[in-house]
Protein backbone atom coordinates (compact mmCIF):
# COMPACT_ATOMS: atom_id res chain seq x y z
CA UNK A 1 0.00 0.00 0.00
CA UNK A 2 1.15 3.33 -0.77
CA UNK A 3 4.46 1.90 -2.51
CA UNK A 4 5.12 -1.16 -1.04
CA UNK A 5 4.77 -3.48 -4.10
CA UNK A 6 3.87 -7.33 -3.98
CA UNK A 7 4.28 -10.09 -6.13
CA UNK A 8 6.34 -8.01 -8.90
CA UNK A 9 7.57 -11.71 -10.62
CA UNK A 10 3.10 -11.97 -11.48
CA UNK A 11 3.13 -8.89 -13.20
CA UNK A 12 6.27 -9.16 -14.74
CA UNK A 13 5.12 -12.51 -16.54
CA UNK A 14 2.52 -10.72 -17.59
CA UNK A 15 4.67 -8.22 -19.18
CA UNK A 16 6.83 -11.03 -20.71
CA UNK A 17 3.23 -12.76 -22.07
CA UNK A 18 2.01 -10.12 -23.73
CA UNK A 19 5.12 -9.48 -25.63
CA UNK A 20 5.40 -12.90 -26.75
CA UNK A 21 1.73 -12.58 -28.09
CA UNK A 22 0.81 -15.69 -25.32
CA UNK A 23 -3.07 -15.13 -23.52
CA UNK A 24 -3.15 -13.99 -19.98
CA UNK A 25 -4.90 -12.03 -17.20
CA UNK A 26 -3.75 -10.67 -14.31
CA UNK A 27 -5.65 -8.55 -11.03
CA UNK A 28 -3.86 -5.59 -9.86
CA UNK A 29 -4.70 -4.11 -6.31
CA UNK A 30 -4.13 -0.20 -5.85
CA UNK A 31 -5.05 1.68 -3.31
CA UNK A 32 -5.99 5.31 -2.67
CA UNK A 33 -4.54 7.31 -0.19
CA UNK A 34 -7.52 6.36 2.00
CA UNK A 35 -6.66 3.12 1.74
CA UNK A 36 -9.82 2.21 -0.41
CA UNK A 37 -8.48 -0.86 -3.11
CA UNK A 38 -8.65 -0.16 -6.88
CA UNK A 39 -9.13 -3.07 -8.79
CA UNK A 40 -7.83 -3.20 -12.56
CA UNK A 41 -8.37 -6.25 -14.39
CA UNK A 42 -5.89 -7.00 -17.47
CA UNK A 43 -7.08 -9.59 -19.85
CA UNK A 44 -4.29 -10.18 -23.11
CA UNK A 45 -6.28 -12.77 -25.62
CA UNK A 46 -2.58 -12.20 -27.63
CA UNK A 47 -3.62 -9.43 -29.26
CA UNK A 48 -5.54 -6.40 -27.51
CA UNK A 49 -5.77 -5.99 -23.69
CA UNK A 50 -9.02 -5.44 -22.13
CA UNK A 51 -9.11 -3.78 -18.95
CA UNK A 52 -11.78 -3.74 -16.32
CA UNK A 53 -11.30 -1.14 -13.51
CA UNK A 54 -13.50 -1.49 -10.42
CA UNK A 55 -13.64 1.08 -8.73
CA UNK A 56 -16.99 0.67 -6.10
CA UNK A 57 -14.85 0.30 -3.21
CA UNK A 58 -13.30 3.45 -3.01
CA UNK A 59 -15.39 5.49 -0.73
CA UNK A 60 -14.72 8.88 -3.04
CA UNK A 61 -14.67 7.53 -6.14
CA UNK A 62 -17.07 7.53 -9.20
CA UNK A 63 -18.05 3.43 -7.34
CA UNK A 64 -18.48 2.19 -11.06
CA UNK A 65 -16.81 -0.66 -13.26
CA UNK A 66 -15.39 0.68 -16.63
CA UNK A 67 -13.72 -1.32 -19.48
CA UNK A 68 -11.89 -0.61 -22.36
CA UNK A 69 -9.34 -2.04 -24.75
CA UNK A 70 -6.07 -1.11 -25.60
CA UNK A 71 -3.68 -2.12 -28.32
CA UNK A 72 -0.78 -2.20 -26.15
CA UNK A 73 1.15 -0.74 -23.03
CA UNK A 74 4.00 1.33 -23.06
CA UNK A 75 6.89 1.28 -20.43
CA UNK A 76 8.03 4.93 -19.77
CA UNK A 77 11.62 5.17 -17.37
CA UNK A 78 12.69 8.33 -15.75
CA UNK A 79 15.18 7.99 -12.58
CA UNK A 80 12.92 8.62 -9.95
CA UNK A 81 10.46 5.63 -11.31
CA UNK A 82 9.01 3.65 -14.11
CA UNK A 83 5.29 3.67 -15.27
CA UNK A 84 3.66 0.84 -16.76
CA UNK A 85 0.56 2.72 -19.07
CA UNK A 86 -1.97 1.15 -21.20
CA UNK A 87 -2.11 2.51 -24.79
CA UNK A 88 -4.24 3.09 -28.14
CA UNK A 89 -7.30 2.83 -25.64
CA UNK A 90 -10.77 3.00 -27.51
CA UNK A 91 -11.91 5.05 -24.40
CA UNK A 92 -10.16 7.65 -22.41
CA UNK A 93 -9.31 5.65 -18.70
CA UNK A 94 -6.71 6.16 -16.45
CA UNK A 95 -4.50 4.28 -18.17
CA UNK A 96 -1.70 4.24 -15.82
CA UNK A 97 -2.09 0.47 -14.48
CA UNK A 98 1.58 0.62 -11.70
CA UNK A 99 3.95 3.06 -10.99
CA UNK A 100 7.51 1.31 -9.70
CA UNK A 101 10.08 3.81 -7.83
CA UNK A 102 13.24 2.90 -8.17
Amino acid sequence: MHGQIENTERFTEFLKNVEQEQKDNIRIVRYTEEGDPMLPDLEYDGEIIKSTTDTRRDKFGEGSIKTTICTSMEVVETTERTDYILDGCENIIDNKILAIRK
